[in-house]
């Protein structure tokens, strides 16, 4: 059996690596800060329901979840909803009470979004 063939290919491999200088990183893309209204969840008394407007409510990637708005960034923060009543959603799991959530049009928001509070 010849057993030269995979040597030769990572020998290779590494020489062509040492004689090309590593690329230069991709410069961080600026984004836009976005103004979002947020709504304030409110920390439930002892075996309340946590409840938040359903335009709130946003899937990445088939999950459910809000963009909470912590240290002027958006952050997605997935949530198990309940029951619809009204203009308002019932969470099960997900969220305390105390954050501070972002409405509107939640398309262009990904987590990070810098993000600017708005009315």
């Amino acid at each position: 059996m010849k057993s030269g063939g995979a040597g030769f290919f990572f020998v290779s491999c590494a020489l062509l690596l040492a004689c090309h200088p590593a690329p230069e990183p991709t410069p961080e893309l600026e984004r836009p800060t976005l103004e979002r209204g947020t709504a304030k969840v409110k920390t439930p008394a002892a075996g309340a329901i946590i409840t938040i407007p359903k335009a709130a409510l946003a899937k990445r990637a088939g999950v459910p979840g809000v963009f909470v708005y912590r240290d002027g960034r958006a952050r997605f923060q997935m949530v198990k909803s309940g029951r619809t009543v009204g203009d308002r959603i019932e969470i099960l799991s997900g969220l305390h009470g105390g954050e501070a959530v972002v409405l509107g049009d939640l398309e262009s928001v990904y987590d990070g979004s810098p993000l600017r509070p708005g009315k």
